[in-house]
């Protein structure tokens, strides 16, 4: 089973990702887009059991960029904070996969895997910087997501 089509696949049921570009590991730095990047698991962490299955760790990060507002955080009639409401668009995925990881709603990573957890790193959106030099100036914010999960497919049955 692919795991990387599995989890985009999961990801596109997602409001807030279902309404803008998801893309695989490439995207162009523009407002909106949402990348999905995957991220090398260290082999060591791999816990082998005695029946030949082996406990296993499954990560990846969303990537959101978000154009950049330059205002102060007041209250003022006719203005609004947009970076404020952008973070909060991004926290809106956070709370969803949180949301499906508490009702066991995963992945589907086939029948010899079983996903023992799904919880998302940070509590709220990483921001990892900014990028001055395109137009509108973007925000990049990030969460990681680790699936933890039991691979069966070399188990002795």
């Amino acid at each position: 089973m692919d795991k990387n089509k599995a989890v985009i696949d999961f990801l596109n049921e997602c409001p807030e990702i279902q309404s803008h570009p998801l893309y695989f590991n490439f995207s162009q730095a523009k407002d909106n887009n949402k990348q999905i990047v995957t991220t090398g698991n260290d082999k060591a962490i791999n816990k082998p059991y005695i029946d030949g299955s082996v406990l296993k760790q499954f990560t990846f990060t969303i990537i959101d960029y978000k154009s950049i507002a330059y205002r102060a955080v007041v209250k003022q009639p006719g203005y609004t904070d947009e970076n404020v409401e952008d973070m909060a668009e991004v926290q809106n995925i956070i709370d969803w996969v949180e949301e499906k990881a508490y009702n066991r709603v995963y992945p589907n990573f086939g029948s010899d895997c079983f996903i023992e957890n799904m919880e998302v790193l940070t509590d709220n959106p990483n921001l990892n910087g900014t990028d001055t030099t395109v137009t509108p100036a973007l925000a990049k914010y990030s969460l990681s997501i680790q699936i933890t999960y039991v691979d069966y497919s070399k188990a002795l049955y």
